[in-house]
């Protein structure tokens, strides 16, 4: 990687800020009885404070990255990194259901600092974007798997506040360097925000969030739920085409179409996976901690698989690194499907799929939107991407539990997750042209 004086101390930054924001999002799942019990809550308050931090990193990420594109990273990324410590703390010591739901709301603001991140890679690593967008995405991942892996010990063996105050040590430690770190903008538009559109946009996600998340409950609430998505989306397209400075610019979201379906797709395909993969072993009497240990090689395959993927995307374009990220993704759930009957078997598919083959496609599509769009959107560009993960994994969740309930076996559920993640090599057949040239 090509680097300068001041992008070693930058990337440090960037680095521990993905590691850090991937456990918060996934520490909560483990410890859900845990906190279930400490709270008294019931299993409806329990399932919505296990999706607030996902719901508000899908519907705050679009406004989060304009207001970066235009008035730079740095001062975006201290913000958030301050309203993550300040949720992570409130979540710790939190004794309410409304407080925890509060501080869960703060900290779903860091789903902001991933495209975030990459407006600040952009301006620091020209020559050499895609390998830091791999480092970015595949710590990214390790995170999240640190946090599954670590939350159920700390809350074990000291209490479930340690859960929340380890990360907000670290995040406050990278809020206290990083104004030291982090470049200063190049150019500062302090051009109005389009509230109207951020309303309207923000709307819609809550709504269609919402309707994924009370499908299994009720259809009839998630049919309004849609139709009132629907509206306030289409309000949203009418008032981005009039606005004098729209919150997305819809040639933007033109450009990130592709990407965006691509990044769905994985998402609803992996967190189906993580979903289904601790179900069956709990089923085989593997307990927490074991089942820990199984995923842990995962977790060390996407460090390595991380920046090396950001090389094979330089060096072969990045149709060809996200046509191999989602095959080898498809490859490894299908192993699952017909190859779950013992631990090293579940062990061995989560490597393959999670470790592998979504870093590698995650890198590819990440950098394949960035360089399909002017510098000042990249932001925008990538949040679309990171908004398409978020729905994508909520539908995965949801399909994924449906079908255990309907006791239709896991073997099903794998097999879904396979074609869902393999359905965008039939969009990377049809945009063949652009993606052989893409080597950004």
């Amino acid at each position: 990687m090509t680097t300068f004086p001041s992008t070693r101390p930058a990337m440090a930054v960037l680095a521990a800020l993905a590691v850090t924001i991937g456990a918060l999002e996934s520490i909560p799942f483990p410890a859900l009885p845990l906190l279930q019990r400490e709270l008294g809550l019931d299993p409806a308050q329990a399932g919505l404070l296990s999706t607030t931090l996902i719901v508000t990193s899908a519907i705050t990420m679009p406004i989060v990255a304009k207001i970066a594109d235009d008035r730079g990273g740095r001062r975006t990324l201290m913000v958030l990194t301050w309203c993550i410590v300040v949720g992570a703390v409130l979540s710790a010591f939190a004794t309410t259901f409304p407080a925890i739901l509060f501080g869960q709301f703060l900290q779903g603001l860091g789903g902001g600092v991933l495209p975030v991140a990459f407006v600040l890679v952009r301006q620091l690593f020209r020559d050499s974007t895609p390998v830091a967008v791999g480092v970015l995405t595949g710590l990214f991942t390790v995170g999240s798997g640190l946090g599954v892996l670590v939350a159920g010990p700390l809350a074990d063996a000291f209490s479930r506040q340690w859960m929340f105050l380890l990360p907000a040590i670290v995040v406050a430690a990278v809020a206290v360097v990083a104004p030291l770190a982090l470049p200063g903008p190049r150019v500062v538009r302090r051009t109005r925000l389009d509230w109207a559109g951020a309303v309207l946009l923000a709307l819609a996600l809550a709504t269609l969030m919402l309707a994924v998340f009370l499908a299994p409950q009720g259809l009839a609430a998630a049919a309004v739920l849609l139709v009132l998505a629907a509206a306030a989306g289409a309000g949203w397209v009418v008032v981005e085409r009039r606005a004098a400075h729209p919150l997305v610019d819809l040639g933007v979201l033109r450009s990130a179409r592709t990407a965006s379906l691509t990044a769905g797709a994985l998402g609803a395909s992996y967190s189906a996976t993580y979903f289904l993969v601790p179900q069956l072993l709990t089923g085989l009497g593997a307990t927490a901690t074991e089942i820990s240990l199984l995923l842990f090689p995962a977790v060390l395959a996407a460090v390595v698989v991380g920046p090396l993927s950001g090389v094979f995307v330089r060096r072969a374009g990045t149709r060809t690194a996200l046509v191999t990220g989602l095959v080898v993704t498809g490859l490894g759930t299908l192993l699952l499907a017909g190859w779950h009957d013992e631990p090293w078997q579940l062990a061995t598919g989560v490597l393959v799929t999670l470790g592998l083959g979504v870093g590698t496609a995650s890198t590819a599509t990440y950098t394949a939107v960035i360089g399909s769009v002017a510098e000042q959107d990249t932001g925008v560009a990538a949040a679309t991407c990171g908004i398409a993960r978020a729905i994508g994994a909520a539908l995965g969740v949801q399909i994924a539990a449906a079908l255990l309930t309907a006791g239709t076996g896991f073997g099903l559920g794998f097999v879904l997750a396979a074609v869902v993640v393999l359905l965008p090599l039939a969009l990377q057949r049809k945009n063949r042209s652009a993606g052989t040239t893409a080597r950004v």
